[in-house]
């Protein structure tokens, strides 16, 4: 399971070690502290600590403490389909009502650039044909967004 999450990591273009350590903690009866992680997985404190910031962030472990322990331990959030829909509301969905709303100022910009002569017509044409293909493909995708929000 390690190598398997460390993989997908690394094609995804996440860093190999985030993925070791969502490995680990899956597998892990236990919250675990980062010396642990680090000593099971061969890595480094501070690899170990920058990973599971990462993996923090991605929701897809928790920080938690034992009662009489000042260390921090961490364990992995086991309902993936939570941990889709964390992200998909906390970084996907934001992310594209954004690039929507940039490719309709890139539009309006465009014209401006056009009409002052900071575009020959050509180019404005082939840019405003790209523009409105993107626009045409987020549409499709925003059309497509009430279905996955219902299976996550």
């Amino acid at each position: 399971m390690v190598e398997v999450t460390a993989r997908i990591c690394q094609r995804l273009g996440l860093p190999r070690s985030s993925g070791q350590i969502f490995g680990l903690l899956y597998l892990s009866p236990s919250a675990l502290s980062l010396d642990e992680i680090a000593e099971a997985l061969g890595l480094s404190k501070a690899s170990a600590s920058t990973g599971a910031r990462q993996l923090l962030g991605w929701h897809a472990i928790r920080q938690v403490w034992k009662p009489g322990d000042r260390k921090d331990y961490y364990e992995v959030q086991a309902d993936l389909a939570e941990l889709l829909r964390a992200n998909y509301l906390g970084f996907f969905r934001p992310k594209l009502d954004a690039s929507k709303r940039k490719v309709a100022t890139l539009l309006d910009l465009l014209d401006t650039d056009l009409a002052a002569g900071d575009l020959t017509p050509e180019d404005h044409a082939l840019c405003k044909q790209r523009l409105e293909s993107l626009g045409k493909l987020q549409a499709r995708i925003q059309r497509l967004l009430p279905l996955a929000e219902k299976l996550l």
